[in-house]
């Protein structure tokens, strides 16, 4: 008796405690921007007898523009795809830093090809140094004149859309 008495009480405990931890004030905060990255190196590809380019260990680089300076700064990715040739389908996933003077995000992302240039994706990271604590989900989308015979100057270029969170509410 006197041991589920001692259980009853320690649960008592934690269940009022457990609301003032968990509802701590948490802010997210909408943010937008642009980005344009160069591939510093085309990874490894192999092309099958069917037309679809496998690619392995990509790299580009660039700048993000953010109405947020957290995001702000310079970007590098690595990436894998599978690209159909014939179609202009594909999907990529890799991973990305976003870094600045105050700090960093860094995660992973995916995305979607279609019609040879064009791409859409996700991307979700989490915060170093002044950053850290914090969490950042954008949705993208833009193109990749890389591909598709273009004639003009290479690049990746896109708008994202999403949010910074941060768990203290700063």
């Amino acid at each position: 008796m006197r041991k589920v008495l001692t259980l009853v009480i320690a649960l008592l405990v934690i269940s009022v405690i457990t609301p003032a931890i968990t509802h701590a004030s948490a802010t997210r905060t909408g943010v937008t921007g642009t980005m344009t990255l160069s591939v510093s190196f085309i990874g490894d590809i192999n092309i099958t007898k069917s037309g679809i380019m496998h690619q392995v260990g990509a790299r580009a680089s660039g700048t993000v523009a953010s109405d947020s300076p957290e995001l702000s700064g310079d970007m590098d990715i690595e990436l894998s795809a599978n690209f159909n040739l014939n179609t202009g389908e594909g999907i990529a996933f890799g991973s990305f830093v976003i870094t600045n003077a105050e700090g960093s995000f860094e995660g992973m992302f995916r995305v979607k090809d279609t019609g040879f240039i064009n791409f859409e994706g996700t991307l979700e990271g989490h915060g170093t140094d002044a950053y850290k604590g914090k969490m950042v989900q954008l949705q993208f989308g833009g193109t990749d004149l890389y591909r598709g015979g273009y004639a003009g100057p290479d690049g990746l270029t896109g708008t994202c859309e999403g949010f910074i969170l941060s768990p203290k509410g700063t």
